[in-house]
């Protein structure tokens, strides 16, 4: 991930302000509907609260996109990364603290790849317009992928088994230290829905993931970054349409591309340390070999999962 961009796009997130769904403008409300239905999710995840900030933007990247997030590959590729987080953060110990937020961490350890996986194919289009020339499908891999992308396979309809986000409001002092620790952990600001549901919901479990954050080696970090990263970009060229421009115009102004950039390559970063983040709170509680999947599997009915 670059560093200088993700540097201006925090700098950019401090100057501008979520658009949450009750506020917002006509525009988005279809994409923000778009969007629910496409993750099964009640609520619009936080990323996307923030671009909203550039409407255009946002509702011709999530049009182009939003067909590969309801596909099986789309599932198959969020399932990578989770096997992927939980195989590198398998030695994290068992911890009680977390079940009381049991529904909230297994929410995040759904959303949670997801968000990352399109926010890099905004990120590959981003950079196809600028630096970068995205190659046709296929051309980066070095081997076969087995399973064919068929966008659109999944209905769009909400899940029942995800909890909506709790309102996220004033957070008194202690909360906020706590999530001043945990950015300084993350090397990155908090200001995802996972850390400040905690904040609001039960400091204990976010008092409980700092701590499991301290023990975890730097080099250790490093190694899980990258190669949850390379995974992702790698699922991306696989899902992404065909063509010399991974998105078409959106009718964005040339100067605004800098700071749309920059903000993606931002909510990038935050994203990637939320996955880790929801891994070691559902390694926690379930175990390495619970934490390499869905929680909510698209094959599997609710009542079957519940307890899981």
């Amino acid at each position: 991930m670059q560093g200088h961009l993700t540097e201006r796009g925090l700098a950019i997130l401090q100057e501008i302000s979520e658009v949450w769904p009750s506020a917002a403008p006509a525009r988005i409300r279809p994409v923000y509907d778009d969007l629910r239905t496409a993750l099964h999710t009640p609520d619009v995840p936080f990323a996307f609260r923030f671009l909203a900030h550039w409407p255009p933007y946002l509702a011709y990247a999530v049009r182009q996109f939003s067909p590969f997030v309801r596909s099986l590959a789309f599932e198959d590729a969020a399932d990578t990364l989770r096997a992927e987080a939980a195989s590198a953060l398998a030695q994290t110990p068992q911890s009680p603290a977390f079940e009381p937020v049991r529904a909230l961490v297994l929410r995040e350890h759904y959303l949670a790849p997801k968000v990352l996986l399109i926010l890099t194919a905004f990120a590959v289009g981003l950079r196809g317009r600028t630096s970068e020339a995205a190659p046709p499908l296929g051309t980066t891999l070095p081997t076969p992928e087995p399973i064919p992308v068929r966008p659109a396979e999944l209905p769009r309809a909400l899940d029942e088994r995800i909890v909506p986000l709790p309102e996220i409001g004033l957070i008194s002092d202690k909360a906020q230290a706590l999530l001043d620790e945990l950015a300084a952990l993350r090397g990155i600001p908090s200001l995802d829905d996972f850390s400040r549901a905690l904040a609001v919901q039960d400091l204990r479990a976010l008092s409980a993931l700092n701590a499991l954050r301290r023990t975890l080696p730097a080099d250790l970090l490093a190694t899980v970054r990258r190669q949850l990263l390379e995974l992702a970009d790698r699922a991306i060229r696989r899902l992404t349409l065909p063509g010399s421009k991974v998105l078409p115009d959106f009718m964005v102004p040339n100067s605004a591309l800098p700071d749309i950039e920059a903000t993606v390559t931002a909510l990038q970063a935050i994203a990637l340390e939320v996955l880790i983040d929801a891994t070691l709170g559902r390694v926690a509680m379930d175990g390495a070999s619970a934490a390499q999947r869905s929680p909510y599997p698209i094959t599997v009915g609710a009542q079957q999962e519940t307890g899981a």
